[in-house]
């Protein structure tokens, strides 16, 4: 099947093209599967972290000319683009899809613009290749908070996982009337191809055009793709009635609400590598909790209690040393994890409590210099993140409001008042079918090692 054939759904009502949409794609996507964050999700959320960019040159040069703009959030769609194909064209498709989620990527992709199209970007083309970068740089690390957070959260009050907890991310986004970015295409195909030559297979300009148009054709359009939205999120409403409310919940960790402060700061930390700026010792971009705030919950067993790093660069999976105490300095015995999938460049950091936190209790994760980043550089200071554990659990009285409490924490040692990691700012029969195989075109997405 071509994508022409896709094109020819436009002129069918809206029940035919469903009708024969679910035969193709269930055909296409069908076979086991390890999905990720919807690409309507994806997109939306890079719109909203480009426009909750503080003022200044970035935000300027993302959000001042819609071509811009655009290529964005065609960045944060092209990235899954690579999972749509079948037959011979699979494994190349499939290679630069999973290439281009991962930080070796962005590293590639940051090093070849420094080289080939250096600072100031004074031609549109330039912008708009800077703009993609951003744009697929903002979906891996959506996908390593979402998939790392958000999915536990799924499976403890849903019993979710990421057959329902992805495509549900589309629907509820569209039934709540929030797919406001629907991008058209932009790829910088020359420089792309460039950065896929070293794969294991070969990526040409036909493979990538192909697997483009048939993830447009089914799917980002707002056509065909906002009705098999609106049926993911007829579907998944009942069956996941925790996710439907907290789904754009700021204060859970992994929703796509809390994604958007980590992706503009994750954007602005690209925008100093791309200009020979990054400084490793403030590469923490985003923390859950936020510094100086309340954790979700205390209990050791529950996603609630884990403390979250989130970085503006790779970071060496193994190279974090990290103490955990509390304010009589004693120490909380803590698992240390990246990525959900085992990255060696992880974007982010979990530290997983063995044994639960008292209520109310300030404390403080400090991290030691030597912390490695996928450009060679190091953290070279102390750093830390200051939190107070939950309040009002068994039965305990409620505590005060953060900014009351905070005070009575210990305020010496490198945490102390001006030394936070995290810097502000940075700071329906055929339908249902389709919902339950098509997870937008990121249906086959795969464990892997980065």
């Amino acid at each position: 099947m071509t994508h022409q054939a896709f094109y020819g759904m436009r002129f069918m009502n809206h029940a035919s093209k469903a009708i024969l949409s679910s035969a193709i794609l269930v055909t296409i996507f069908a076979g086991p599967s390890a999905m990720a964050h919807g690409s309507w999700a994806h997109v939306q959320v890079t719109g909203w972290a480009m426009e909750a960019l503080p003022a200044g040159e970035l935000r300027d040069l993302l959000t001042g000319d819609p071509e811009v703009f655009n290529a964005a959030l065609f960045g944060a769609a092209f990235t899954d683009s690579g999972y749509a194909p079948i037959g011979k064209d699979e494994p190349a498709a499939h290679a630069y899809g999973e290439h281009t989620h991962w930080e070796s990527f962005v590293q590639d992709f940051v090093d070849w613009i420094r080289a080939n199209d250096p600072p100031p970007w004074t031609d549109l083309e330039s912008r708009k290749r800077v703009a993609f970068l951003m744009g697929c740089a903002a979906h891996g690390m959506q996908d390593e908070i979402f998939d790392s957070l958000f999915l536990f959260q799924a499976k403890e009050h849903d019993a979710g996982g990421q057959h329902n907890a992805d495509p549900a991310m589309d629907g509820f986004l569209k039934l709540d009337g929030l797919l406001e970015f629907v991008p058209t295409a932009y790829i910088p195909m020359d420089t792309v191809l460039e950065l896929y030559a070293g794969l294991s297979h070969k990526v040409t300009a036909d493979v990538i055009q192909q697997a483009v148009d048939l993830m447009i054709g089914a799917y980002i359009n707002d056509e065909l793709g906002l009705l098999i939205a609106q049926s993911l999120g007829e579907q998944y409403e009942p069956e996941m009635p925790w996710t439907r409310l907290h789904y754009m919940d700021p204060e859970i960790p992994g929703s796509l609400a809390s994604e958007i402060p980590a992706t503009a700061g994750y954007m602005e930390a690209i925008w100093d590598r791309l200009h020979g700026t990054f400084d490793p010792d403030s590469a923490v971009i985003h923390t859950y909790p936020d510094p100086d705030d309340r954790i979700l919950g205390n209990d050791a067993e529950s996603p609630d209690s884990w403390v979250t790093l989130v970085y503006g660069a790779g970071a060496a999976v193994d190279s974090l040393t990290a103490t955990w105490v509390d304010t009589r300095k004693t120490a909380v015995d803590y698992t240390l994890k990246g990525t959900r999938w085992g990255a060696h460049w992880t974007r982010l950091h979990r530290l997983q409590p063995g044994t639960s936190l008292v209520s109310g209790e300030w404390y403080t994760v400090e991290l030691a210099p030597g912390l490695e980043f996928i450009d060679g550089a190091v953290t070279t200071k102390v750093s830390g993140l200051r939190f107070q554990a939950a309040c009002g659990e068994s039965g305990d009285l409620p505590c005060p409001d953060t900014a009351e409490t905070n005070t009575q924490a210990d305020p010496s040692g490198p945490w102390g008042p001006g030394c936070s990691i995290a810097a502000p700012g940075r700071s329906v029969e055929t339908l249902w079918l389709v919902a339950g195989l098509f997870l937008i075109v990121a249906i086959r997405r795969r464990s892997a090692t980065g």
